[in-house]
């Protein structure tokens, strides 16, 4: 896999997505953007969901926030940035599916799983340097971000947020880090 290719790809559709989302909604003032629900079996791999949230659909849900659930925001999947992706995630699932044995399948989801987790965070803190220095569109807020919010990954979701938001961005989102709070041994 090639993966400097494939996080330009992400980058590039990602990056189009929310330009796109941002000039039909000039009113609404985005705040974030996630990548979510990642999915593999053992017949396949599918690429993650793009969600972008606005200021004004952030609600308390049973008590919690909305601010940091790609599930519950206005927009929890960008098919237009997933959509080109399809091609790329079926080379991941062929290389997968091409292991041999259950152990050499393990090992090989594996790592492409770290490796994929790796790609995406690098994706997300490139998308956020660009949409703060108004690259993505100028309606796009200084403070934005991009950030991977895998809910299904438990207290791995703390060390998925760390890698894809640098140290010195997420120091200027304090209700990101509030949400990094909510993980224990964070």
């Amino acid at each position: 896999m090639d993966w400097n290719a494939f996080e330009t790809a992400w980058y590039d559709s990602g990056c189009h997505s929310l330009a796109d989302l941002a000039a039909v909604h000039p009113g609404e003032r985005l705040y974030a953007a996630a990548f979510h629900l990642f999915y593999s079996d053992d017949i396949q791999i599918l690429p993650p969901a793009l969600a972008a949230n606005t200021e004004a659909a952030v609600h308390q849900n049973n008590g919690y926030s909305t601010r940091f659930a790609p599930p519950e925001w206005r927009w929890d999947v960008l098919d237009a940035a997933s959509d080109p992706m399809r091609p790329w995630y079926q080379r991941l699932s062929e290389e997968f599916l091409t292991a041999g044995t259950d152990a050499a399948q393990d090992a090989t989801m594996d790592a492409l799983e770290a490796a994929h987790d790796h790609a995406m965070a690098r994706v997300c803190r490139a998308m956020t340097t660009t949409a703060r220095r108004g690259g993505i569109h100028d309606s796009l807020p200084a403070d934005f971000v991009v950030v991977i919010l895998e809910g299904q990954r438990g207290e791995k979701e703390a060390d998925l947020i760390r890698a894809s938001v640098d140290p010195q961005v997420l120091a200027t989102v304090p209700e990101l880090v509030e949400h990094l709070g909510e993980f224990k041994g964070t």
